[in-house]
């Protein structure tokens, strides 16, 4: 039983580490997106799955834990019962060995002393010269890991089809707009003036009448120009609030923004908002 453990358990305790290990990444990926997702119903599936897998990693790590535990225990017991009889066997096959001498009596008659050689003939019959051996080690760099920057909208270039007609009630309105959000998911500071070098614009909207399914699009000028939106279909409930963000690495530049709103594939806004963005003074 003790072989069985020894050859079999240590491969079993890296899976199971390794596995706990991944399904804690995992359940890191699903509590970031819980705070990040667009969609209330989305942020709330991920954090449920997110609790739900990590509980599973630490079960894992424990299992892994007490695995290493019995393991290491298994291999000092063996040990112990083992040394004796190793150091017999050792004793018993060991046996004397001859090393070449050298004659030293003849004395140097230069400063430095000679190193003595040796000939190939002198060599004992079982040895052979000892050719070098030359080993190059070279160092690995650590692994560096790389930051991922947070994602941002970006238009779709096939728009999604929708076969669901809107209803006729179907609405949407832009309440605030802010470049933060609270722990509570609404504005700090709403406002239309921000600062120059701002990396994300929330907009804060209230629905009614809408239909899962239906296609909405949101679009973002500035200047008069498109540079940012896309369309989508609709994931939330019928009626209630939300928000979503517009965002840019670099920071938004400085001008005049509006946000427009549609609703299925009519040309005129189903809510619109202007903002400005001034020069750093």
């Amino acid at each position: 039983m003790s072989d069985v453990i020894q050859n079999y358990f240590p491969y079993l305790t890296g899976a199971t580490l390794g596995l706990g290990l991944l399904l804690f990444l995992v359940s890191l990926r699903f509590f970031r997106r819980s705070r990040t997702d667009v969609y209330w119903r989305r942020r709330r599936d991920a954090g449920q799955r997110g609790w739900r897998i990590f509980v599973l990693s630490f079960v894992l790590f424990l299992v892994g834990g007490l695995s290493c535990l019995v393991t290491a225990f298994v291999y000092l017991v063996t040990n112990d019962d083992a040394e004796p009889t190793r150091a017999t066997v050792q004793n018993s096959a060991s046996a004397p060995t001859t090393t070449p001498t050298f004659d030293t009596t003849l004395a140097p008659t230069d400063e430095t002393i000679p190193a003595p050689t040796v000939s190939d003939n002198q060599l004992p019959n079982d040895t052979t010269p000892a050719t070098p051996v030359i080993v190059i080690i070279t160092a690995t760099p650590a692994y560096t890991p790389t930051e991922t920057p947070f994602p941002t909208f970006t238009p779709r270039v096939t728009p999604p089809v929708s076969h669901v007609t809107p209803r006729p009630d179907a609405s949407l309105r832009i309440t605030a707009l802010d470049s933060e959000i609270s722990d509570s998911l609404t504005p700090v500071n709403p406002r239309s003036t921000f600062a120059a070098g701002i990396n994300r614009i929330y907009l804060f909207v209230e629905f009614q009448g809408m239909t899962e399914g239906v296609l909405w699009k949101r679009h973002l000028y500035h200047d008069g120009e498109l540079i940012d939106g896309g369309s989508y279909l609709w994931g939330l409930e019928i009626s209630g609030t939300t928000y979503f963000f517009f965002g840019n690495d670099s920071g938004f530049p400085p001008g005049n923004y509006e946000i427009r709103l549609h609703i299925n594939e009519v040309p005129t806004p189903a809510a619109s908002m202007s903002f400005v963005i001034t020069e750093t003074p």
